[in-house]
């Protein structure tokens, strides 16, 4: 599954990405802000070479006044996360083939108790390789996220989309239904916002 999604999104053209990027952040923002009180604290991430464009999402959002958190590759496939701004620094990641943001680290528990400065974590933005219509999730291969969302127990427990290409919307039972796997509320598409049941 992972090998035919990708040689669709590489095979798109410069203009089916831009406009792509353009929807991603139109419904991006529509679920950010009803699942996120203003000024509050959520991640996402930069998409990346064939990955759907998340740039003007992370704009919109920061424009608006979120605390927007991307994500760090660390030992043990855990994560990390640093607070995005327009004009960060990035750097190559030790762990992972991408370019990763300068900061100050943040772990789960720190995401979610929230601080002086920061909201507790009331939303996450996550990349997908395929959903279905159940909510289960194709990641990158990792399992990243999948360890950072059991990590988040104990509180409210955050909204949660993943943000695809339309076609990567599956029907329900599309997605093996894995153990460690944790599945989403939403996907986020260049189309509009799906809602995705029997979330366990």
């Amino acid at each position: 599954m992972r090998a035919e999604v990708w040689q669709r999104r590489r095979a798109m053209s410069p203009d089916e990405r831009e406009a792509a990027g353009a929807g991603i952040a139109f419904h991006g923002f529509a679920w950010a802000t009803s699942a996120v009180p203003e000024g509050g604290t959520l991640t996402a991430y930069l998409g990346l070479g064939a990955e759907p464009p998340t740039l003007p999402l992370l704009g919109r959002l920061h424009a608006r006044g979120f605390h927007l958190l991307l994500p760090i590759c660390e030992p043990e496939r855990q994560l990390s996360w640093v607070e995005w701004q327009p004009n960060i620094s990035y750097e190559r990641s030790r762990f992972a083939p991408l370019q990763e943001p300068v900061g100050p680290r943040l772990d789960a528990r720190a995401l979610q108790a929230g601080d002086a400065d920061r909201p507790p974590l009331a939303a996450i933005l996550l990349p997908a390789t395929a959903l279905d219509a159940d909510g289960r999730r194709v990641g990158q291969g990792g399992g990243y996220y999948d360890r950072f969302l059991a990590q988040l127990s104990g509180g409210a427990i955050p909204a949660t989309a993943a943000i695809v290409f339309d076609a990567e919307v599956l029907p329900p039972g599309g997605v093996p239904d894995e153990p460690l796997d944790r599945r989403v509320q939403a996907a986020i598409t260049p189309s509009g916002i799906r809602h995705l049941g029997n979330i366990a």
